[in-house]
């Protein structure tokens, strides 16, 4: 009586078709990941855009007389928003979200005529936001300027 041997390998359809498959989940891995990674820093220049916004808003609807420090000096909104002044301080100047780091930075100035003596009712201001992320040493920066008028 003759035996036969059967051979237990793997035929050369079924390894093509393992390795397509294969590289299929990894194509898809990679575009599933770098999503990921184009939302956190959406995320993140979101709670920046945010940060400035507030500062500029706060800064609009406060009296002409008290936005710098060399007007009103530490009494000023400038000094506040790049200050902390207690537990009880809602405008400060770093902010954790949990994902990031942020700081706030305001700079306010006045604008001078031309004779560089007197004010002209008008201020710069300039919020700088700085961001690292938990995961990269990578400083991030979202800057804006604008100005403010003394319509009174």
């Amino acid at each position: 009586m003759k035996r036969t041997i059967k051979n237990k390998a793997y035929t050369l359809p079924e390894l093509l078709i393992t390795i397509l498959l294969m590289a299929i989940l990894f194509t898809l891995g990679i575009i599933m990941s770098s999503g990921f990674d184009q939302s956190k820093k959406l995320r993140d220049y979101s709670v920046a855009v945010a940060l400035a916004q507030q500062a500029l808003e706060m800064a609009r609807s406060a009296p002409f007389d008290i936005l710098d420090d060399q007007d009103a000096g530490a009494n000023s909104l400038e000094v506040d928003f790049n200050s902390v002044n207690g537990d009880n301080d809602l405008i400060v100047p770093d902010y954790d979200s949990g994902f990031a780091k942020y700081h706030r930075r305001v700079i306010i100035q006045d604008v001078k005529a031309a004779d560089e003596k007197r004010s002209i009712g008008l201020k710069t201001i300039k919020v700088v936001v700085e961001w690292s992320a938990g995961d990269s040493s990578k400083k991030e920066s979202f800057d804006v300027s604008s100005t403010i008028a003394d319509i009174n």
